[in-house]
């Protein structure tokens, strides 16, 4: 650690960036952008993260798994970063981000945690009691076995403990997916707190009052110890518009050919849409957008709107 500056990346043997780039953080979703352990990454992949690292710019994981699914990619990356964890639901701090315990965070296993949602067994217990009083059949993953969700969502048994370790978070699937049922359940649902996202084939059930709490409460911490920091975000959803609002430069990353609906883009007309799709147009879009930030003459290579 350089002062009271972290080192990022705990592989980089450089000091971080001073000056502009100091201030530079990337927020990311995981799906639709760079690929998580288990799966092949890309040459481009690994140029963009290298590129971060040799800059000292800290690689922020904005995404709905838990918190032990990021930790293991953390560690797979080999970051010291903070990260948001299932869907805005918390920001974890890991030991050595910040040179102080920041304010309302509770002690956790290697860091601090700062919790927007509601306790995982609240949340779970409220599911329940919506569907027997609605007669909706509902399989959650709190009734499942590790093998039972490795099945469900196609994952090695490994990923899928990692993915039932939840804390604020019900990943759920109806088992009957008539329109009208569906949206009485999210109506009921919603009259208790809770939202629901689509995720894949699954609903993820949050108790978080605005997804985007936790970013701000990160961009908070971070103008406190070193000033108002620059961010750049990447989403690849419209359930992403919610967090990318409060970024200084929002990226869509394409996920088909058929490009950022319409109507996405009617939510953030501010925010640049990838040449690519996935992990390519994410990498890509790391060297245009952050390259723009460290050197203005650069804005150009800029994706377009």
């Amino acid at each position: 650690m350089a002062g009271d500056r972290p080192l990022w990346w705990r592989n980089t043997v450089a000091q971080p960036a001073v000056g502009p780039a100091a201030r530079v953080i990337v927020v990311t979703d995981v799906e639709g952008s760079f690929l998580e352990p288990g799966r092949q990454t890309l040459a481009d992949e690994c140029a963009a993260l290298d590129f971060l690292a040799a800059h000292g710019i800290p690689l922020i994981i904005n995404s709905s798994r838990t918190r032990a699914e990021i930790e293991r990619l953390h560690a797979t990356l080999r970051l010291l970063t903070p990260f948001i964890c299932e869907h805005g639901s918390a920001l974890v701090i890991p030991d050595g981000c910040f040179p102080s315990i920041p304010h309302g965070s509770v002690r956790t296993v290697g860091g601090h945690v700062i919790a927007f949602g509601r306790p995982y067994h609240e949340v779970v217990e409220a599911v329940r009691l919506t569907g027997r009083e609605l007669d909706v059949e509902i399989v959650g993953f709190a009734d499942l076995t590790i093998d039972d969700v490795a099945r469900e969502l196609g994952v090695t048994t490994v990923e899928a403990q990692l993915a039932k370790l939840r804390e604020y978070t019900e990943l759920i699937r109806l088992g009957d997916e008539n329109p009208a049922a569906r949206s009485r359940l999210f109506n009921a649902l919603r009259r208790r707190g809770l939202r629901c996202s689509p995720t894949g084939r699954h609903q993820l059930v949050s108790g978080t009052r605005d997804r985007a709490e936790s970013l701000l409460a990160l961009r908070t911490l971070w103008r406190h110890t070193w000033g108002e920091p620059q961010i750049v975000g990447f989403g690849d959803s419209e359930d992403d518009v919610t967090w990318l609002r409060h970024a200084d430069v929002p990226v869509f990353v394409r996920n088909d050919r058929a490009g950022v609906p319409t109507r996405l883009l009617s939510k953030l007309p501010t925010a640049h849409v990838t040449r690519w799709s996935g992990g390519l147009g994410w990498s890509d879009a790391i060297f245009a957008s952050v390259g723009a930030l460290l050197n203005p003459r650069q804005a150009a290579l800029l994706p377009p709107r």
